[in-house]
């Protein structure tokens, strides 16, 4: 498993910058994102409930990681959180639901 690089650990955790790169989200329970996130954007569609996501921090140097889940109604989300994976288990994005980042 490859880890998620962070560019700016250490240096500015404020995740208000604005994204450089994009990429659809496929959520994963055993691989990182290639990037840790500035924004997530989210699409939830009928029958959705949200997304489940590891934070950039959580989790380092442990061999558990820590998932925490963000309820979410149907409709179209800006999320400006810092993760380094979007989970499979507990991410219900529902019909036409979908997740892309921004880094």
């Amino acid at each position: 498993m490859t880890a998620a690089l962070d560019p700016l650990k250490g240096t500015n955790n404020d995740p208000l910058m604005s994204g450089r790169h994009g990429a659809a989200v496929t959520p994963s329970d055993t691989n990182d994102l290639p990037h840790v996130t500035s924004s997530l954007i989210v699409a939830v569609g009928t029958g959705g409930t949200g997304i489940t996501v590891v934070y950039a921090d959580d989790g380092d140097g442990n061999a558990a990681n820590q998932t925490t889940f963000i309820p979410l109604t149907p409709g179209t989300y800006q999320l400006y959180v810092q993760v380094r994976r979007v989970m499979a288990t507990g991410t219900t994005l529902g019909t036409g639901g979908g997740v892309s980042a921004s880094w």
